[in-house]
Parts: C-alpha cells; sequence; structure tokens
C-alpha cells in the first residue's frame, strides 16, 4: 500500500470516529454540530457491517498495490524508451534587441568613422 492510501485511511477512520460521536444538525443548506432554529439531527452512523468494513479495506488496498505495480511499470517503461529525435527543427536565432524608438545604430568597426554630412553624387567623370 502505497503511503498515500495509508494516510488517506488513517484520516478516514479518525474522521468516521469523531463523526460517530456527534449530532449533526441540518439547518436549511448548511450543516453543524451546533443545534439551531428549525434545524434537523440527522443520523451519520455508519450503516456498515463489521465485516463489509474489512472487505472494503481488503479491496481498497489490493487496488493501491495494483496502482503501485502500474505506476513502477510505466517508470521502467518509460526508463527504457528511446529518445525522441526531432527532425527539422534548428534552434531559432535570438531576435536583437531593438534600438529605441526613432534611434537606429549601427556598431562601427575599429578605424571607421562618420561623415559630417552626407550628400548623393552621381558618378565622378572620366579622366581625359
Amino acid at each position: 500500500m502505497s503511503r498515500k492510501t495509508a494516510i488517506l485511511f488513517t484520516l478516514l477512520a479518525l474522521a468516521s470516529a469523531m463523526a460517530s460521536g456527534q449530532t449533526v444538525w441540518r439547518c436549511g443548506s448548511s450543516y453543524g454540530s451546533k443545534p439551531c432554529a428549525g434545524g434537523t439531527a440527522l443520523d451519520v452512523t455508519d450503516p456498515k457491517t463489521a465485516g463489509e468494513a474489512a472487505q472494503a479495506r481488503k479491496e481498497v488496498s489490493a487496488e493501491g498495490k495494483r496502482a503501485d505495480a502500474m505506476e513502477k511499470a510505466r517508470l521502467e517503461r518509460e526508463k527504457n524508451a528511446p529518445k525522441a529525435i526531432v527532425i527539422g527543427v534548428r534552434e531559432v536565432p535570438k531576435p536583437e534587441a531593438e534600438p529605441a524608438a526613432g534611434k537606429k545604430h549601427k556598431k562601427k568597426k575599429a578605424g571607421e568613422h562618420e561623415p559630417e554630412g552626407f550628400t548623393a553624387s552621381g558618378p565622378k567623370p572620366a579622366k581625359k
């Protein structure tokens, strides 16, 4: 039996033991341990016999063992499974950080300088 199942059984056993000694009151659409005006006392005792409860515990224990075995088998299959091969996917280059709006800066190479002004001109005439 897994640890979670054992904890669940323990909590359920404690809850049922505590509930069997208390009277539960229905007050409209809510339930509580204190009587209220117009409230109704409810019978919350477990209707199962001791034999039925023992059979239910036995079945839950067996189911927990099957679940643990299935998990162990799945983990073993996953461990021995071949690694996935992805074909056709390349690493996507990271986008470069965009400059602030309206400003575009180029990186300068060593020794380059930027002219003061730029004037477009046509080709130089050939020398005669």
